[in-house]
């Protein structure tokens, strides 16, 4: 029955002004949305506020999948509107019926009601119980949303009621006089055809091809809180289960009403792989391939994802189709035994390798986490030894199934095993600290190559412990670095090791694990370094005498991804290091003492250097730097002595000398470099003013380390160092014009100035 609305208090201004006075405001109407209430001039029909009302008057029933339009109104008692309505489900149920109640203000842009709708059935004893609920909670003045239930029920013919309110409780409960609200009840099929399967799984049946047995399925996450699940036979030795969840359907608006996520069980019912989709924004993709535990029968389960601590269940969506994938496939990669895998250290594959011989690893990466490990055994050897190792190129097909992560996290490692302890902890320890059995090049242990070293050698359930000598990791997201080459190596064998660890496999978390299921090979070789077994023991320095005339050194740096320079910044890909790699030896070192002939005050240095190409290339491996110890003071009893290390290396831009203010008319190029033949050749420039000071000269000589920097390959560095020393100051051809040379800056009239220059 229509009511007239004669008389309501209207807050406004802060004034209660009887609405019907002589000054009355106009109706308040509904603008922001968040007003105790929204006034739309008069109170609206409303008679289905009972549950009596509901099941008696034919205005309150509901005709199935028809909307219903009502308000949630003013009552003129000052009570709280609570509209109830019946309706009666059709005699065909079966157990794929759905309920559908939707229900809300979805269309228009505001209003203070925060719509609640409970789906209700009589109690035996006259109550009413609920079977489920829904509400559009929001905050302010949110725009509203649609509430939607849908829940298996194939009760045939049953009647329900349907309670419409605000959802009050948080605060003063709303009404709407203005805007109707939607009500619509249906009874529709679930799409998913193979429900009911909560607890009953559905079979995928697997049918042989290739080799592989192959079986495909599809849901629905229809209903609140629904979990699909199925199974699939597995029969063999070191079978690998290949699974793939997901949807052609992408883009969905509004976006998908949860995050998909599967366990993958074994026949004991325990989960050997889980995965979730990191937001409901993304197109549904969700993939594992796993080592099966034995035969029998394994459960899949596929469900809406929801935290630990929540309450509130996982919201259906009848939009959405996913596809179910499963590859069960023998494991290829296996020991001559045919069953036992290398996954692990204490499983590594033996390889005998032969001194300057390659060897070719083989495998393939086809579970998570399949890591292959291989026992280098070592020939007896009589000089010093370097391993090489290199990943050839990956094929870009050939697996059994598609990768499961477009960023690939693969890693290789080479492992030296401390023994020497009476007890796991000590030998821990002295993997963590004794740099002679566990070689190191790090400085602080806290760095990220000494927590590397440290935390690997503490690494739980592992004696004798693991020191890492050499670890290459693949750095996808660094453009010039995804064909990984940086998965080159060659480290120095001390001579008491004769058996090394080699692993490569998978690093990845969560959704990066990755599989591909390719064949990888990795070459290996045990080779002699003569260049280093010509040098004296100990990293002890070769002793030349300078003068005058020019001496020249030898040698080859044979060993080690080298240290940055110009290539310091790792993230560019420059070179072939990747900011996490590690080389327990960073470089080779060639170690020289330079005497200064009996020369006495200031000399001019002149210096040189020639590195040769790499076999077959038209550019060298690599540039050098040199590690100078300066000696002051008398040299000590061991050929040490004392005084300042420094880098000298070169730079090939216009810097300023050493003798000049620093101001940018003041930059001079240093460094040249030239192509001679096979080989590049870099030159101090006399601009430079290299020398060294008095003080220096009188110490009798000073020490020299060549190391390799900058590489562009792994491939072995020869090089030639060439050098003299005359009276200091030198001159030089003035760049800025003039034919008179320039000379150097000596030492003034009272000794004071003198010669120097710049090193890093």
């Amino acid at each position: 029955m229509m009511q007239t609305l004669t008389r309501v208090a209207v807050v406004l201004g802060g004034l209660a002004i009887a609405a019907g006075s002589g000054c009355s405001p106009p109706p308040v109407l509904c603008v922001e949305g968040d007003e105790p209430t929204c006034d739309g001039g008069s109170l609206p029909v409303d008679g289905c506020n009972t549950p009596e009302a509901a099941k008696s008057d034919p205005a309150c029933r509901l005709t199935l999948c028809q909307d219903t339009e009502a308000f949630i109104s003013t009552v003129e008692d000052g009570g709280i509107d609570v509209d109830f309505y019946s309706v009666t489900l059709p005699g065909n149920l079966t157990a794929r019926s759905l309920l559908n109640v939707k229900g809300g203000y979805g269309g228009v842009p505001q209003t203070a009601v925060n719509f609640s709708i409970n789906v209700l059935r009589e109690q035996p004893d006259g109550g009413l119980g609920a079977i489920a609920s829904g509400n559009d909670r929001r905050m302010g003045a949110a725009v509203p949303k649609n509430v939607e239930i849908t829940q298996p029920f194939s009760e045939s013919n049953a009647q329900l009621l349907v309670r419409v309110s605000d959802i009050g409780g948080v605060a003063m409960p709303r009404v709407d006089n203005k805007n109707p609200y939607k009500l619509n009840v249906c009874v529709i099929d679930n799409p998913d055809t193979n429900e009911p399967n909560d607890a009953t799984p559905t079979p995928i049946a697997l049918t042989a091809a290739n080799g592989v047995q192959q079986g495909t399925s599809s849901g629905y996450l229809a209903t609140n809180d629904d979990l699909d699940t199925f199974s699939f036979p597995v029969a063999g030795a070191r079978q690998i289960i290949y699974l793939r969840i997901s949807s052609t359907m992408m883009n969905l608006m509004p976006p998908l009403a949860y995050r998909m996520a599967y366990t993958l069980k074994d026949p004991m019912g325990r989960p050997i792989s889980e995965g979730v989709m990191d937001n409901e924004f993304l197109q549904v993709d969700l993939s594992t391939a796993r080592l099966t535990a034995g035969d029998g029968t394994y459960v899949l389960e596929v469900f809406g994802y929801k935290t630990a601590q929540q309450m509130t269940p996982a919201l259906g969506d009848l939009r959405l189709k996913y596809d179910v994938d499963v590859r069960v496939m023998p494991d290829l990669d296996m020991t001559s035994d045919g069953v036992t895998g290398n996954d692990t250290s204490a499983t590594a594959r033996p390889v005998n390798l032969a001194l300057n011989t390659t060897t070719a690893l083989s495998g393939r990466i086809a579970y998570v986490a399949d890591n292959e490990w291989f026992r280098l055994n070592l020939p007896a050897r009589a000089g010093p030894t370097v391993l090489r190792y290199e990943l050839a190129a990956l094929p870009a097909t050939g697996g059994r199934f598609p990768p499961l992560s477009t960023t690939p996290t693969r890693q290789i490692r080479v492992i030296q095993e401390v023994t020497t302890g009476a007890s796991p902890q000590e030998r821990q320890n002295n993997c963590v600290m004794n740099a002679t059995l566990c070689p190191r090049s790090f400085n602080d242990p806290n760095a990220g190559s000494g927590l590397l070293v440290s935390g690997v050698c503490r690494s739980p359930g592992i004696d004798p412990p693991h020191c890492v000598l050499s670890e290459r990791n693949e750095e996808f997201q660094i453009n010039a670095l995804r064909n990984r080459k940086n998965f080159v190596g060659a480290i120095p064998v001390p001579a008491n090791v004769t058996a090394m660890l080699f692993s490569f496999g998978d690093t990845g978390k969560g959704r990066l694990k990755y599989a591909d299921d390719r064949d990888w090979s990795i070459r290996v070789t045990l080779e002699d370094d003569p260049d280093e077994a010509m040098r004296p023991a100990g990293d002890v320095p070769t002793n030349v005498s300078l003068g005058a005339a020019a001496s020249t050194v030898r040698g080859v740096i044979s060993h080690g991804y080298g240290k940055t320079i110009e290539f310091d910044d790792l993230n560019q890909g420059r070179g072939i290091r990747g900011p996490n790699d590690y080389d327990a030896t960073e470089t080779d070192r060639d170690a020289y003492r330079f005497d200064y002939g009996g020369a006495m005050g200031d000399q001019t240095w002149q210096l040189e250097w020639t590195v040769g190409d790499v076999d077959g290339g038209s550019a060298p491996a690599g540039t050098l730097a040199f590690e100078l110890l300066l000696c002051t003071g008398a040299q000590l009893g061991d050929g040490g002595c004392a005084g300042r290390q420094s880098v000298l290396a070169p730079t090939f831009s216009a810097f300023t000398p050493w003798y000049l203010p620093v101001e940018n008319q003041n930059r001079r190029v240093q460094f040249t470099q030239m192509r001679q033949g096979n080989a590049t050749v870099i030159r101090v420039e006399p601009i430079a003013c290299f020398c060294f000071s008095q003080d220096k000269v009188a110490s009798g000589s000073f020490q020299m380390r060549v190391v390799a920097v900058d590489r562009t390959a792994n491939d072995p560095i020869a090089y030639s160092v060439r050098q003299s020393i005359s009276a200091y100051p030198g001159s030089y051809q003035d760049p800025d014009g003039g034919s008179t040379p320039v000379m150097c800056p000596g030492r003034g009239a009272d000794g004071g100035g003198g010669c120097g220059f710049q090193t890093r």
